[in-house]
């Protein structure tokens, strides 16, 4: 074995977009097996390079998976390295680049054990509803929007979730449903495809409105991902850039997502090659 697709329990064959990058690798001549992250009989000192896929569980255990994360990075080289996962798997990251001049949506971030007046937020940012989330989450993990007839339930979540989560609160934008949010996908350096999609806590809310689609990102917004992967300290083998337009057309960063994104490989045969042979020139 070449390559460690890193995965996890729910996907022990990694999902079937991943699943896309085996054949890839073959025809250069390398070997890749997902491998569960977590899985206490692997060996890994085995492979010489591991990843990162599909470890879609990390948010309900990320000091676990960052202590693995830093134990495979002494053994052989992870993708991506540790330093962006430590700061890319907390969302407070949105804060730090809004500090280096990118446009995100507005958050206000509530720190564990503290407590806080939501309806009094709300009224003070003239916010008439709100996303609440953890800054350590995934797939809509305790994703909350509230309304104001919702108020009391969002403030019992915050109230819940703070004594042992760090939480996010931000202001809900109605283009995130239509025309909806893009998702730029970045391979070695290039923006290979974007996506048109709802974002997960809308498809939660309601299946029959999730329309994924191949889209061509207009230069504004390529410019945009650019100048938001430019911030980053060392270059992502992988990353996707989830944004979005508010009613005045203006572009504001939702996500970056360095740890476990998906891809949308299905959608873009080019990007599949482009990532294979972007892990196959890191083992020269």
């Amino acid at each position: 074995m070449d390559i460690a697709m890193i995965t996890c329990s729910s996907f022990p064959q990694l999902s079937s977009d991943d699943a896309l990058l085996l054949p890839a690798l073959a025809t250069r001549g390398i070997t890749a097996r997902p491998l569960i992250w977590n899985d206490p009989a692997v060996d890994w000192s085995q492979p010489v390079m591991s990843v990162l896929r599909s470890p879609w569980d990390y948010h309900h255990q990320r000091n676990a998976f960052l202590d693995w994360a830093e134990r495979v990075s002494q053994l052989h080289p992870l993708w991506n390295p540790l330093k962006l996962l430590s700061w890319n798997t907390h969302k407070g990251y949105l804060l730090d680049l809004e500090h280096q001049g990118i446009s995100i949506i507005p958050t206000q971030l509530q720190t564990q054990g503290t407590t806080i007046n939501l309806a009094t937020l709300m009224q003070e940012q003239n916010w008439s509803e709100v996303v609440i989330k953890p800054a350590v989450s995934a797939s809509a993990f305790e994703t909350l929007h509230v309304k104001e007839e919702t108020l009391a339930q969002g403030q019992q979540l915050l109230e819940r979730m703070l004594a042992t989560h760090d939480m996010l609160i931000q202001p809900f934008f109605p283009t995130v449903i239509s025309p909806g949010e893009r998702s730029l996908i970045c391979i070695d350096g290039e923006i290979t495809h974007a996506v048109r999609r709802q974002p997960a806590l809308a498809a939660k809310q309601d299946a029959s409105i999730l329309q994924e689609a191949l889209v061509i990102a207009q230069e504004d917004e390529y410019r945009f991902a650019q100048n938001i992967l430019a911030q980053l300290p060392v270059a992502p083998l992988y990353a996707r850039i989830d944004i979005i337009r508010d009613e005045n057309n203006r572009l504001y960063l939702m996500e970056l997502e360095l740890v476990e994104p998906g891809l949308w490989l299905e959608f873009a045969p080019h990007a599949v090659e482009r990532f294979a042979d972007a892990i196959a020139s890191k083992l020269q």
